[in-house]
């Protein structure tokens, strides 16, 4: 049984369609989506579209779904700061039909492929807890990590195994979690690792439309295999797309005028490969406290002052 597993697609349809094509070749019997179908990309209808075309996948919601939920039923005329207006641009062009969809997904599935039980949710904490950190796992980790060059996936997937093999925390905490496969997205960051005692592997597919892990170019997913004596095997796959031309259609889009700045960063994270945003954010926090503006989310004025000056120190 090879399942593919694609998480964080963020309303990128290219990238979405360069992974399924890829998958298609690759001999799979099924599907699991582990959340964020929308938010920094303007093509979140057309990614749902073509999820839910997929007979018998297992579909389940992100973070960023929670942050369209928060707006129904709200007043309009109130959205008037900077910081949300992604989010703002998001309800509006989704369908009733699609935001209803949205929220009806289970946060998330439990199955069972020949005999190895798989276990899926959005964020690892669901399964690791809060109390490990994990430090190196974080987008702005390795940002600051690789800054300057790009790792291979060779290299991320060594020092993270390195880094999961040292974290005490992490190791006693499997110890004490069932056999069985773990799938979870959320970070941006491909990798998988298999406890020491191999009856644990964790997987994150990494974000199909807008990976963080320093690599480029290229869009991830992974598949799992799972033979019918219950050997299990993970390909980290990584597939080459159109990437300027979607951050050409993406700074032509509505999404650029209803939501200039942040798309401003998206485009960022999409050229380098690197959280932008993490930094972006804590440079407003320092701008907005300088002048004594306590206003939260940001006015419109602040968050785009702040990525005026943000920007420019480049």
């Amino acid at each position: 049984m090879r399942i593919a597993i694609i998480s964080d697609i963020h309303g990128n349809y290219p990238a979405l369609a360069a992974v399924l094509a890829d998958a298609k070749k690759q001999g799979i019997h099924g599907y699991v989506f582990a959340g964020d179908y929308c938010l920094s990309g303007p093509y979140m209808n057309e990614c749902l579209a073509a999820v839910r075309a997929i007979p018998g996948a297992y579909i389940i919601r992100g973070n960023e779904e929670n942050y369209l939920e928060r707006l129904i039923g709200a007043d309009q005329t109130k959205w008037t700061d900077g910081q949300m207006q992604i989010s703002y641009y998001s309800y509006r062009i989704m369908p009733k039909e699609n935001l209803d969809y949205l929220m009806a997904l289970p946060y998330t599935i439990d199955i069972e492929c020949n005999g190895v039980p798989i276990h899926i949710a959005h964020d690892r904490s669901a399964f690791l807890g809060n109390e490990i950190d994990g430090d190196h796992w974080r987008s702005s980790s390795l940002a600051e990590k690789y800054a300057g060059r790009t790792v291979t996936q060779e290299q991320l997937g060594e020092d993270i195994r390195r880094a999961n093999d040292g974290d005490g925390l992490l190791q006693e905490k499997l110890k004490s979690m069932a056999a069985g496969v773990y799938i979870f997205g959320h970070t941006h960051v491909q990798w998988h690792y298999r406890s020491k005692d191999g009856r644990i592997v964790l997987i994150n597919p990494g974000a199909c439309g807008l990976p963080l892990d320093c690599q480029p170019g290229t869009v991830p997913y992974a598949v799992l295999e799972v033979t019918d004596d219950g050997e299990v095997t993970v390909d980290e796959r990584r597939v080459p797309w159109d990437l300027e031309g979607y951050v050409k259609t993406l700074m032509e889009s509505s999404q650029y005028t209803g939501a200039r700045v942040w798309t401003e960063v998206i485009r960022r994270e999409l050229l380098t490969g690197r959280e932008q945003l993490i930094f972006f954010l804590r440079f407003a926090e320092e701008y907005a406290q300088s002048f004594g503006d306590e206003r939260r989310p940001y006015a419109i004025d602040t968050w785009e002052k702040a990525y005026e000056l943000w920007s420019a120190q480049e």
